[in-house]
């Protein structure tokens, strides 16, 4: 617990350290101090840091101080959140993001998804409608709450997940996901991950692999208000299960 007492942080509430999922529910009760500049949640980085030292001690046999490990979760949260906020002078041009018109084949289910998120209360609503292929009118509309979520990032990411996962078990073969989250689209595409992404995005590939083709693309954001409008319904309603943004 060293690490937390260093940590320029304070809990809203005691935290509940009876258990791991216990704890880690209980740090949506965070709150950033200052000075450190950080507006994305710092515990995700903290957790990771936390568990990447353990392994290193347990594996590799090296040693890290608990003022290193905070550093580094700082400087990662730090650069997490400027990758989050492109400056004017890196901002892809409006033909870069949105790329050439998609013209998906005719056997291919095609669900446009979005979410909206609210950063003071962490929750988060995912929508998506799916369309393309006649077998897309089984399927229902997408809108659904989530808490613990704690970046806009991570909200897109459910948002493709609960779409690939509905569609995966529906028996369609052929998907395409548009978002208009680009960074999220270049993750998914690249295969890469973020720690606070990594079990979302392992999901969405793992239920990937159930269909013969299944693709994610950028979509703009005036071609995706109704998968906007379904997130934004979704985050006024209340959230049923609330653990690890489930």
């Amino acid at each position: 617990m060293e690490v937390w007492d260093c940590a320029p942080v304070f809990w809203s509430q005691r935290p509940d350290d009876s258990t791991m999922m216990g704890f880690i529910t209980s740090c949506s009760h965070i709150i950033n101090l200052p000075p450190t500049g950080i507006s994305v949640p710092l515990w995700p980085w903290l957790l990771w840091n936390i568990w990447k030292a353990r392994n290193k001690r347990c594996f590799e046999d090296k040693t890290f101080s608990s003022m290193e490990i905070l550093n580094k979760a700082i400087s990662d949260a730090r650069e997490w959140q400027n990758a989050q906020t492109p400056t004017d002078d890196h901002r892809p041009s409006q033909q870069q993001r949105s790329g050439p018109p998609i013209t998906p084949s005719p056997d291919t289910v095609v669900c446009h998804v979005d979410a909206a998120w609210d950063a003071i209360s962490l929750k988060c609503g995912v929508g998506g409608i799916f369309s393309g292929h006649p077998s897309a009118s089984a399927l229902p509309r997408l809108c659904e709450p989530r808490s613990l979520v704690s970046s806009a990032l991570m909200a897109e990411a459910l948002a493709v997940r609960l779409a690939v996962m509905t569609a995966a078990f529906a028996n369609i073969k052929r998907l395409l996901i548009l978002s208009d989250s680009l960074t999220l689209i270049n993750i998914l595409r690249s295969k890469e991950s973020r720690p606070a992404l990594f079990g979302i995005v392992f999901d969405i590939h793992y239920f990937g692999s159930y269909f013969d083709v299944v693709s994610f693309s950028h979509v703009p954001r005036l071609n995706n208000r109704e998968a906007d409008s379904l997130a934004k319904l979704a985050l006024a309603l209340p959230v049923v299960t609330s653990v690890g943004g489930e």
